[in-house]
């Protein structure tokens, strides 16, 4: 019993130094658990059964909306789903708990820790034509959630945050992954302060920085992720708004999808209940705790019981 306590003593303590030595490539964690590593997203995907394009709806509308109804879906289902539910955003570090998860590759594909610096999920899906009509490049894989309301409220407010495993490398290229949320025909999820849309472009290192949270290891000047989920970068939380008509049928597209290649996923996280005619209440951001520290905690925790064993033994 000794000799085995000692050997995964050793081998906790070994991985808590390696997390937090410079340089350690992606081959090298690509071996280890993810969930062994740090808590992240759990993810429920849309599969036409148990959960679907409705409970997404029903997910983000708050109270004040009268009713609702489906116009389109477009999105891949089942186990390389593209849309679905989401809890645990505390733990992986954006700041909202729960809500729906809409990407343009595998929602699955940003549960953390950071061990790619770059994660694709090809969906073989058509790009959006409202979408084309906000950046210069041609979208692919474009998964949308579009449906009608009635608001009992003059005045719609969203509440999202927006990653990328485009970030940081991609930057300032065409490769510039962009979502949008058309209310009544125009779009409303526009950079704080301007008309631009929210892409890879608009929000990052450089531009607008007090909007983004930079989580990339491989390009972007930090020893390790400090949060626990594979996005290389994210937004802070966001609210958008736009009038609405009380009391009658008004529409919402949300739609995100890849510009000018269908590598490298993006995703928009809509906040419980983020869909409503009170502005949202932002949860306050966790304080990240790196990799490194999760292995440290569990070797201390397996050296505290291996003393308590040692001292029951001797008395």
């Amino acid at each position: 019993m000794k000799k085995l306590l000692t050997l995964v003593l050793s081998l906790f303590v070994l991985v808590a130094f390696a997390q937090q030595r410079e340089g350690e490539g992606p081959k090298r964690l690509m071996e280890i658990d993810k969930e062994a590593l740090c808590p992240s997203f759990v993810m429920y995907p849309v599969d036409g059964s148990s959960l679907t394009a409705n409970d997404l709806i029903e997910n983000i509308l708050g109270e004040d909306i009268q009713s609702y109804s489906l116009l389109n879906f477009q999105a891949t289902t089942g186990t390389d789903a593209s849309a679905g539910v989401f809890t645990g955003g505390m733990d992986a570090g954006i700041g909202l708990e729960s809500g729906i998860v809409l990407s343009s590759g595998f929602i699955d594909n940003a549960i953390g820790p950071n061990i790619s610096g770059g994660i694709s999920g090809v969906l073989n899906l058509p790009g959006d034509p409202d979408l084309n009509n906000l950046i210069p490049q041609s979208t692919y894989d474009a998964t949308i959630l579009e449906f009608e309301f009635i608001p009992t409220f003059d005045q719609l407010f969203i509440q999202f945050v927006f990653g990328s495993d485009e970030y940081n490398e991609y930057v300032g290229t065409e490769y510039n992954d962009v979502f949008g949320f058309f209310l009544n025909g125009e779009n409303i999820a526009l950079t704080p302060g301007t008309e631009d849309p929210i892409t890879i472009n608009t929000i990052n290192l450089n531009d607008n920085s007090s909007l983004y949270v930079n989580n990339d290891p491989f390009d972007g000047g930090l020893d390790e992720a400090p949060y626990c989920t594979e996005m290389d970068g994210f937004t802070t939380i966001l609210v958008v708004e736009g009038e609405v008509i009380p009391g009658e049928t008004n529409t919402i597209k949300l739609a995100i999808a890849d510009a000018a290649d269908r590598i490298l996923d993006s995703w928009v996280f809509i906040g419980a209940e983020g869909f409503t005619g009170v502005v949202p209440d932002p949860d306050p951001e966790p304080t990240p705790v790196p990799l490194g520290q999760w292995a440290l905690i569990l070797g201390m925790g397996l050296i505290l019981l291996f003393t308590f064993l040692r001292l029951r033994r001797i008395f």
